[in-house]
């Protein structure tokens, strides 16, 4: 049986139900972490109890929003999720597992990355979820991706106004951005002002995970309100060097 005992104590209260076929999959997934981070930087989190409560838990914290757009936007059929720099799958990975029925697909930039993921969506036996390579500076200019996605969810990939000009093209009208970041984001969420405008985006709110082990932890959520513009996002570079 997998031991996973913070999954298996938590998931309740965020709204899920982990049978052990996920948890297996889990417990498949952090061993997989392990060995590919001795080959090279997966994360810096490799302590097997700190990959359970800040990848794995921290992960699912983004479930009952998730569950909250699909109920807002009355989502016909699977949910769409985009996870943009998803370095070693979060938080998209986790939240596939503990939903199957999701449609994800994992955008990263760096090659050895997204050859792990590969491996790791063969070894977990998951349907539905696609790795793909590129910069999310192209890969939103592609029809393929862009306005595609219910919800595009970024973690630790740079501040919010860049993260918006860097995401909220993957999304269709009213479609969700939600983007986990630390505690004290205050002055974070006043700099968005212009890339919300510019994105044609509002900000739906500010939360924090009810959970005690995720106190660290906001969620901040944009809506796509209109089209984003076709110069957006600009050039690879641009978003992160001159944000708007």
């Amino acid at each position: 049986m997998p031991s996973l005992p913070l999954l298996r104590a938590k998931a309740t209260d965020l709204g899920l139900t982990l049978d052990e076929t996920a948890l297996e999959r889990f417990e498949a997934y952090r061993a997989l972490l392990i060995e590919w981070n001795e080959r090279f930087n997966l994360t810096r989190v490799t302590e097997p109890d700190e990959i359970e409560r800040r990848l794995f838990l921290d992960s699912l914290a983004l479930a009952p929003l998730l569950a909250r757009h699909r109920l807002a936007s009355r989502v016909a059929g699977n949910l769409r999720l985009v996870d943009v720099g998803t370095g070693g799958g979060f938080p998209g990975l986790p939240l596939k597992i503990a939903d199957p029925s999701i449609e994800l697909t994992l955008i990263d930039a760096t090659a050895k990355k997204i050859g792990f993921l590969q491996e790791a969506i063969r070894e977990l036996g998951l349907d539905g979820v696609r790795a793909v390579h590129g910069r999310s500076e192209e890969l939103a200019h592609d029809p393929a991706y862009r306005s595609a996605f219910d919800v595009v969810i970024a973690r630790a990939v740079a501040k919010l106004p860049t993260l918006i000009e860097l995401c909220m093209p993957f999304c269709g009208p009213r479609g969700w951005g939600i983007f986990p970041k630390g505690r004290d984001i205050a002055a974070e969420v006043v700099s968005t002002t212009n890339a919300l405008k510019a994105l044609r985006c509002k900000l739906i709110g500010v939360e924090s995970p009810t959970l005690p082990e995720l106190s660290g932890t906001t969620l901040v959520i944009i809506e796509q309100v209109g089209k984003p513009p076709k110069p957006y996002p600009r050039r690879a570079g641009l978003p992160a060097k001159s944000p708007l």
